[in-house]
């Protein structure tokens, strides 16, 4: 059995590495959020759960991308790739703050709950 991966899988691993690292980002954002508690964590809350909808939407945009046809104009290139993701990461977070799918306020009022329920 061979050590080699392909093209594919290793552009998947690392996409996967990305997402996990945007996810532990969040999440230590999340953690700072509950730590300060008041006002200020509302607004922390809101933040993350926008910044959760953002990385959603973008590798959702990504998997769309990989459905479309190369166009022959431009080739494939790793410029192009590059480009790709930086534009389908910011028209992602671009999404999200003008409340993109609905997720970031169902995640928000679900952790809203949460905290309304936590002892304190």
């Amino acid at each position: 059995m061979s050590n080699f991966l392909g093209g594919a899988e290793i552009s998947a691993r690392t996409e996967m590495l990305g997402l996990t690292n945007q996810l532990q980002n969040a999440e230590v954002q999340a953690q700072k959020a509950e730590k300060t508690g008041g006002a200020d964590s509302a607004a922390r809350v809101k933040k993350v759960a926008v910044e959760f909808e953002s990385i959603f939407l973008g590798y959702m945009l990504k998997q769309m991308r990989k459905t479309v046809p190369d166009d022959p104009l431009f080739g494939n290139s790793t410029a192009k790739d590059i480009f790709y993701d930086m534009h389908y990461d910011n028209m992602a977070k671009e999404m999200a703050k003008a409340g993109g799918i609905g997720l970031a306020t169902i995640l928000y009022n679900q952790l809203s709950k949460m905290d309304q329920n936590s002892p304190k």
